[in-house]
């Protein structure tokens, strides 16, 4: 890492995770549709829309699709669609392919079985998932604005309280910017805080950015600390 880069604290190690889903039942927009019946040795379908977000744990899809891992299966079908945020991967999910959404997606936890029970949908209907694959489990992190070098921020930080007291008295309140209300970035940056004597809810901002707009919304000043996916921590 870069002298530049250290001016901003990066916590790594976090453990996170995302994965790849499709809607239970398969791409059919009815989710009470059965499932289709493969003949031996054949998908159920070679064509399917799946979304992806700018992060590095895409990369297992965006490999199969560019060395064409998918064909050499039968699915000669699969599309890669890029989405700009979690809450719009969630909006396509619950529309489904065949109504001009996706039938499956890199996605992040606990998104999968907070749509299962409607709890994030936007009807507040079940959209049932099934979880193919664990794309990440690790490489997530907080970063903190260089405007707190001095202070040295860890993991463990027992000046983290006296930090934030200190922003918040300028009438500018401590600002921390995670991906999805309720998802892993989420729930870590509220643990960070936590851990450290900040009650999240009461002494800091939590604001929902989408991880590309990460690095941008940081540099401009708009935000005290982030938690995301790579490679936007290394971006810095």
């Amino acid at each position: 890492m870069s002298p530049i880069s250290r001016r901003k604290a990066l916590f790594t190690g976090l453990v996170a995770a995302t994965g790849l889903v499709i809607p239970f039942g398969g791409v059919a927009t009815l989710l009470t549709a059965a499932p289709a019946q493969a003949a031996p040795g054949k998908p159920e379908t070679t064509k399917v829309e799946l979304g992806f977000i700018a992060l590095t744990d895409a990369a297992p899809l965006i490999i199969a699709k560019e060395k064409g891992y998918f064909d050499k299966e039968g699915m000669t079908g699969v599309e890669l669609k890029k989405q700009t945020s979690w809450a719009v991967t969630r909006d396509n999910l619950e529309l489904g392919g065949a109504r001009g959404g996706i039938d499956g997606a890199h996605i992040l936890s606990p998104m999968p079985y907070l749509l299962t029970t409607g709890a994030i949908s936007k009807s507040k209907t079940p959209v049932p998932m099934v979880i193919l694959a664990r794309l990440n489990t690790q490489g997530q992190g907080i970063s903190v604005s260089k405007e707190f070098l001095a202070a040295k921020l860890k993991v463990k930080s027992a000046n983290l309280p006296q930090v934030v007291a200190k922003k918040n008295a300028t009438g500018d309140k401590f600002k921390a910017a995670v991906t999805f209300p309720g998802g892993t970035h989420d729930l870590w940056m509220r643990y960070w805080l936590a851990a450290n004597g900040v009650d999240p809810n009461k002494q800091a901002d939590l604001v929902v950015i989408p991880p590309p707009q990460m690095v941008a919304n940081m540099q401009s000043g708009t935000m005290d600390t982030f938690c995301v996916g790579e490679p936007w921590n290394e971006r810095l």
